[in-house]
């Protein structure tokens, strides 16, 4: 991490009054998102949980790796993207539907093509 960076999120981090580790929820908040968004940007690796904790453990994330990911706007990006390709996946998968492939457009999340 950058020196700038790594001052400005301990300055963050001391100004919210956040303990050190984090469970997933306290994540979410963070992140304005479910918990299960969470476990899928673990799962992605776009998180990393502290230690090494089982599948079915408790996980802990460290607050000053979350606050400064949430400075930089391309992992923001890069998470929104990851959430969202897991979810259309998994409701193309529930109705019947073939996964839209790389398309990013509005219109694949329901199914339809995107009709300018």
């Amino acid at each position: 991490m950058a020196d700038d960076l790594m001052k400005t999120a301990l300055a963050t981090w001391a100004a919210k009054d956040l303990p050190a580790r984090l469970l997933a929820s306290q994540v979410a908040k963070l992140l304005n998102c479910s918990t299960d968004d969470v476990a899928i940007l673990a799962s992605a690796g776009k998180l990393h949980a502290l230690g090494k904790p089982k599948p079915n453990a408790v996980k802990f994330f460290s607050a000053i790796e979350l606050i400064a990911l949430l400075a930089d706007p391309d992992w923001l990006d890069e998470a929104t993207k990851t959430i969202t390709q897991y979810w259309r996946r998994k409701n193309a998968q529930r109705n019947g539907v073939a996964a839209p492939k790389g398309d990013e457009s509005a219109g694949a999340a329901n199914g339809r093509p995107h009709i300018n």
